[in-house]
């Protein structure tokens, strides 16, 4: 019911933009906005005032979650584009909100599991031996490891078809450990 009436009242209007600017403005009517301020009022979801759309809200126990976790907090920084880490929170919290409603089981431990199925364990270094290129395994420490993970990860979450970061990044984490 929530998203029929939340469909319904985010189709917005497209009026003709003036002579000469070459684009369309789109406007949410007023009995849009007033629909979407009544379905929000008992959610967990909050109306952007500069766009009037609804945006889901990352809870101030779940932002100290995501900050506190070195785990965590590392996927954060590292899908994190242009400064703008509550976007980058919102899609982590929202693909751990989704592990958790497809799988029925710990998205964390979900998570961790594919993060730690996906690092790697050693490096190959190359060092000059005389006139011989040799190559010299070395071992990574705990940060290192997560984050070559993490970079493969979000490679490959880069690569697939789903429309939203969250969806992409939740199904690549359970395509990983399944």
């Amino acid at each position: 019911m929530f998203r029929s009436l939340l469909r319904s009242a985010t189709t917005a209007i497209k009026v003709p933009a003036p002579l000469g600017s070459g684009a369309s403005r789109t406007y949410v009517t007023r009995k849009q906005t007033d629909i979407m301020k009544k379905v929000v009022i008992n959610s967990n979801i909050e109306i952007n005032k500069r766009t009037n759309m609804p945006t889901p809200v990352v809870t101030a126990e779940e932002r100290q979650r995501l900050r506190s976790d070195p785990l965590l907090s590392q996927l954060v920084n590292m899908i994190m584009r242009n400064g703008e880490k509550m976007k980058a929170e919102r899609f982590v919290q929202l693909a751990l909100r989704d592990i958790r409603q497809t799988s029925n089981s710990d998205p964390y431990k979900l998570l961790s599991d594919a993060i730690d199925l996906a690092s790697p364990m050693m490096e190959t270094k190359s060092t000059r031996i005389g006139s011989k290129v040799v190559h010299i395994p070395r071992a990574l420490n705990i940060r290192q490891r997560r984050r070559r993970a993490i970079v493969w990860l979000l490679a490959a979450v880069d690569k697939r078809k789903e429309r939203s970061l969250f969806m992409r990044l939740s199904g690549e984490l359970q395509a990983i450990v399944n």
